[in-house]
C-alpha cells in the first residue's frame, strides 16, 4: 500500500524548462509531472532510479499544483504542446482522491493549450469532456504505454497496471469520442517483448483498436542500479544468461545500433502492413501547434522513415534542420532543400 504526502510545490516550477528540442514522440515543448512517485510501479520504469526509496512506496501530493501552472501558462506560447508524462502515471490511484489531473485539465482546457496525456488507467474516460474541448480549441492526445498483448506476461512486467485488452478498450472509447489515441511501445525489450510473434500480436491488436499511431523506443539501462533491476525481471520471466543483455548493450545505456535498425525495419514493415502510422501524422495536429513546431515534427517524423530505410545521413541532415527550426534558426535556402519544402515553406511564410 502507498502512502500519500499531501504537499506544495514550494519553490519547483509545475513546467519543466521548454526543451531545447521538440519531442517527436509526444510533440512537446514541455513535460508536466502531476504526482512525484506512483503506485503502478512498474519494475523496468527508469523512475526507479531517482530515489532511494521504492517509486511505489510514497506518493507525494502538490495540492498548489494546479495554481501554479495557470500561473506559469501566462509565459507559455499557445501553440507549445504540453505532454503529462514524465515519471509517474496521471491517473494513479491516488487520482481518485485528490484529482489533480483533473484541475490540471481544466486549466489546459481554460488556456486552451495543447496537452498529450500519456496514461496506463481507464479513469482518464471520466475526464472525457475536458479532453474534447482541449481537443476542440487546439488539440488533445491520449496515449496508452504496452508492451505486449499477452495477458499473462503482462502482469509479470507492469505489476499493477490495468491489462492490455482494458487499455485497448479505453484508447478506442475516447477515439469514437473524437479523442485522438496513440500507443507507445514503451519499453520494447530485448529476449522478452521484442520477438516477432509478440510484436505481430501487439500490433494487430492496435490495428483492431483503431489507434491512430504507434510509437516504440527501447529499454534503457541508464546505471548499474538498474542494471541490477533487470536483471532480476530477466530472472523471473525465465533463463535469460546475463550475457544475451551484453551482446545488445555491452556497457552502454541503450541498445546497440544495429539491433534497433533490424527491429525498427521490422516494426515498421509489420506496421505498413496494418495500416498503422509509426508516428502521430499530421493530419492529427496540422494547424493546431505553433507553425514552428508543426515543422520541425512533419522533418523529424520524415528523419525516422530515411533511418529505418537505411538512409541514415539524409535522415541527420533532416534532425538537424528540425532542431534549427525550432529554435527559430530559419535558413529559407536549407529549408527549400528539403522534399517536405512545399508543405513547410507555407507555415513558415515562405516562398516554395
Amino acid at each position: 500500500m502507498a502512502y500519500y504526502i499531501r504537499d506544495s510545490l514550494h519553490d519547483a516550477p509545475a513546467l519543466s524548462q521548454r526543451r531545447p528540442t521538440i519531442n517527436e514522440f509526444f510533440l512537446s515543448s514541455y513535460t508536466l509531472s502531476i504526482y512525484s512517485g506512483c503506485e503502478l510501479g512498474c519494475p523496468y520504469c527508469d523512475s526507479w532510479i531517482y530515489s532511494d526509496r521504492p517509486l511505489n512506496e510514497t506518493i507525494s501530493v502538490p495540492l498548489d499544483l494546479p495554481q501554479r501552472l495557470a500561473q506559469e501558462l501566462d509565459n507559455v506560447d499557445r501553440g507549445d504542446l504540453i505532454a503529462i508524462s514524465a515519471l509517474s502515471d496521471p491517473y494513479q490511484p491516488a487520482e481518485q482522491t485528490y484529482r489533480l489531473t483533473r484541475q490540471v485539465l481544466q486549466v489546459l482546457a481554460d488556456r486552451g493549450q495543447p496537452t498529450l496525456v500519456l496514461t496506463k488507467s481507464a479513469t482518464v474516460l471520466e475526464d472525457t469532456a475536458l479532453l474534447q474541448r482541449i481537443n476542440e480549441q487546439s488539440l488533445a492526445i491520449v496515449m496508452t504505454t504496452l508492451l505486449t498483448a499477452d495477458p499473462h506476461l503482462a502482469p509479470r512486467l507492469e505489476g499493477k497496471a490495468p491489462p492490455p485488452a482494458l487499455r485497448l478498450e479505453m484508447l478506442a472509447e475516447l477515439k469514437r469520442a473524437g479523442v485522438p489515441v496513440g500507443v507507445a511501445l514503451l519499453p520494447i525489450m530485448p529476449y522478452v517483448n521484442d520477438t516477432d510473434s509478440g510484436l505481430r500480436s501487439l500490433l494487430r491488436a492496435c490495428a483492431a483498436a483503431q489507434v491512430d499511431f504507434v510509437i516504440w523506443d527501447y529499454l534503457h539501462i541508464p546505471n548499474e542500479r538498474h542494471r541490477f533491476r533487470i536483471n532480476e525481471i530477466l530472472a523471473r520471466l525465465g533463463s535469460y544468461p546475463a550475457s544475451y543483455y551484453r551482446d545488445i548493450y555491452a556497457e552502454q545505456t541503450v541498445v546497440s545500433s544495429a539491433y534497433r535498425q533490424e527491429r525498427d525495419a521490422t516494426i515498421a514493415t509489420r506496421c505498413n502492413g496494418l495500416a498503422l502510422e509509426l508516428r502521430a501524422p499530421h493530419r492529427l495536429f496540422a494547424g493546431r501547434l505553433a507553425p514552428r513546431n508543426e515543422a520541425a515534427l512533419l522533418l523529424k517524423h520524415a528523419a525516422f522513415r530515411d533511418r529505418t530505410s537505411g538512409r541514415d545521413h539524409i535522415a541527420t541532415i533532416q534532425r538537424e534542420l528540425a532542431d534549427q527550426i525550432y529554435t527559430g534558426n530559419i535558413d529559407p535556402n536549407a529549408i527549400k532543400q528539403t522534399p517536405l519544402a512545399p508543405i513547410i515553406c507555407p507555415l513558415l511564410g515562405l516562398e516554395p
